[in-house]
């Protein structure tokens, strides 16, 4: 992989990987939405994969399914792992829980294809790095924090 992070929030409760999947995502803010619509006017363009607009709906975790920018590959209690691939990278988020915290973790994993790939990449990370611990922080009250990866 060309980059990876990993996020980490603090839970009230142990809950399995589906779970902190779900609510995470099922918790996505409207300006969320919006902001991921203007970037499929550009990005689509380009000739990178445009989301879904399904927000606001269930959350269903089987794979194959799409939610947003999210295509499900595997669902396991202890892992959820979702991606997207185009002709310019690879993108895998995986969620995962720890019993001992507890805790949920969200990994974001990118490997770039082609220079496309690796601009696109530098021009939204810096978006990637506000809109994840406010996607984790949105069903928890804590705040969530980045680990090193």
């Amino acid at each position: 992989m060309d980059y990876a992070d990993t996020y980490v929030v603090d839970l009230a409760e142990r809950l399995d990987a589906p779970r902190f999947c779900a609510l995470v995502l099922g918790a996505a803010p409207r300006w969320l939405e919006r902001l991921l619509a203007a970037r499929d006017v550009v990005a689509g363009r380009l000739g990178f994969a445009t989301q879904e607009r399904n927000y606001g709906g269930p959350v269903e975790l089987e794979v194959g399914r799409k939610f947003g920018p999210l295509l499900v590959r595997s669902v396991s209690p202890q892992r959820v792992v979702c991606g997207d691939a185009d002709r310019h990278l690879i993108m895998r988020a995986t969620f995962t829980t720890d019993e001992t915290g507890p805790c949920g973790r969200l990994t974001t994993e990118v490997q770039f294809r082609d220079a496309v790939g690796r601009w696109y990449f530098a021009a939204i990370k810096p978006f990637h790095r506000r809109i994840i611990p406010v996607l984790l922080s949105a069903p928890f009250p804590s705040r969530a924090r980045a680990v090193p990866s």
